[in-house]
């Protein structure tokens, strides 16, 4: 455990019911677990779209924080602040002010060889007082000057607007576009625009470049991402950095403004040959021309239609072959259950990565095979249905629901990129899965509607096999902490301890 989850969770996991962490998250948190879809809408601001950023001399005043009458969120804060500083470090978090300290300045190792060639021409034109020394002197200082003074004016009267995807995909990189508007007179030269990170590793970033921008004129930048992990992804603010005129120096601008993302887990191709479904499940009829009872339409025949299909009075009417066209029936429902509870000692949510993948590669197989599928975990559920266009609309529903999955026996780590309420509703959550595992309960599934009978997949961590209370099913996937499938048994029995 690191020092950072060691100082915030001084009861971990193994005693979470102790007094203190019963009173402080009974006390003023509600009881109603946090959905997936909620949080979406509270992270990343409900789709409204990014507003303008206008670069300015200085910022105002920061508000001063009011500090939480929880002390769950407090001792989240005091986490937050104390792995700033870890990444950091002094100085730097000093200098990330932008009330104090409006410019960011890096000398260049151009500019270090200039001013060491100024340090050198000052000390030689004092000690001899040639005037010829002092030209240069003034010369090498003004080249300095007028360096600072044209990279200023650069940064000026500029206008950012994000223009990003909501969504990403864990391991690939997705282009950022960000728009440069020119709001001056001047043309704006050498502009490199990314998102900050402080220090965070679960995310790659790249800047975007613009080379020239003419005065009241709109450019772009494309900026890179590439998530580490899946799951909600935070950035600490947009840098817009200028290195003109003569490379002497990179004067930078920061803007505390996160943006937000959805990073969505990738999916592991997983073949499984699904049984036992044909006769349960909701008859349910798709719109995807096959086999099936139901009339679709009349088209002309092609090479390899079959000749029960020929409507041999249409064909006689329009002197060609004309064949029937049937409707697909999709009369199989899956309903995927997720016993997403953590497989080690860890409380990184990351761990799950692996997993999240396998089941949406599970979900995938299921929907190749004509499932109407469903998924349910102990944080949600997504309602079933077939992927009848073959659009793969209902996968990316179910990798959305993926992607907010933390370790349900776990609470999430302080820096897990949710709003205070909805991250002490997790913690509640976690807290309230570890009581009923260590009671040997039945776990709480998030209620799921169905129409009928379904075809039940539990997927489950094998080390966490000796876990009571996942209900009946009727085909049983066991994971390891990779991710990978170590057996798979059809049965449909109600657990009442170990399989």
């Amino acid at each position: 455990m690191s020092p950072i989850a060691r100082h915030f969770y001084p009861p971990y996991c193994p005693n979470l019911a102790a007094p203190r962490w019963r009173a402080g998250l009974l006390r003023s948190m509600p009881t109603t677990p946090p959905s997936p879809v909620t949080a979406a809408a509270t992270v990343l601001g409900g789709g409204r779209p990014s507003r303008r950023i206008r670069v300015q001399w200085r910022d105002p005043r920061p508000p001063k924080r009011t500090t939480s009458s929880d002390p769950i969120l407090r001792n989240r804060h005091k986490a937050l602040a104390a792995l700033r500083r870890l990444r950091l470090g002094f100085w730097r978090s000093l200098g990330r002010s932008n009330y104090l300290f409006p410019r960011k300045l890096v000398v260049t190792r151009e500019g270090k060889w200039i001013i060491g060639i100024a340090l050198l021409l000052g000390g030689a034109a004092v000690n001899t007082g040639n005037n010829l020394l002092y030209l240069m002197l003034s010369l090498a200082i003004s080249v300095i000057a007028i360096s600072g003074m044209l990279s200023e004016w650069c940064l000026r009267d500029l206008e950012l607007l994000r223009c990003y995807p909501p969504e990403l995909v864990q391991g690939q990189v997705t282009l950022l576009r960000i728009e440069v508007f020119n709001d001056k007179a001047r043309a704006a030269l050498h502009l490199e625009i990314g998102e900050v990170l402080d220090g965070a590793t679960d995310v790659q970033v790249r800047a975007g470049f613009v080379l020239q921008l003419g005065p009241r004129e709109v450019g772009q930048a494309f900026a890179a991402m590439r998530p580490l992990r899946r799951g909600p992804l935070a950035t600490s603010g947009l840098q817009l950095t200028t290195a003109y005129p003569f490379g002497f120096a990179q004067k930078s601008r920061l803007f505390d403004e996160p943006a937000y993302f959805l990073a969505l887990p990738t999916v592991t191709p997983t073949v499984l040959n699904w049984r036992g479904a044909q006769d349960r499940g909701a008859s349910e009829i798709s719109r995807r021309i096959g086999q099936g009872d139901s009339f679709a339409g009349l088209r002309d025949a092609r090479p390899g239609d079959a000749q029960r299909d020929i409507y041999w009075k249409a064909s006689a009417r329009r002197q060609r072959l004309i064949v029937r066209e049937w409707q697909a029936e999709a009369n199989r429902v899956a309903v995927v259950r997720f016993a997403h509870l953590s497989p080690s000692a860890s409380s990184d949510p990351a761990t799950l990565d692996a997993a999240c993948a396998r089941v949406a590669g599970i979900c995938e197989s299921l929907l190749a095979a004509q499932f109407a599928v469903a998924i349910q975990t102990f944080a949600g559920s997504v309602a079933a249905q077939a992927d009848v266009l073959g659009r793969g609309e209902q996968l990316l529903r179910i990798r959305r629901h993926l992607a907010w999955l933390t370790l349900a026996d776990q609470p999430p780590p302080p820096q897990w990129p949710l709003d205070d309420l909805p991250w002490a509703q997790a913690v509640h959550q976690a807290y309230q899965v570890h009581q009923t595992v260590t009671n040997g309960d039945l776990l709480p599934w998030a209620p799921l509607s169905l129409n009928g009978a379904a075809e039940i997949v539990l997927v489950r961590f094998a080390s966490r096999a000796q876990v009571h209370g996942y209900g009946a099913f009727d085909t049983l996937i066991e994971l390891d902490s990779a991710g990978d499938i170590l057996t798979v048994a059809q049965a449909r029995q109600p657990l009442a301890g170990a399989a």
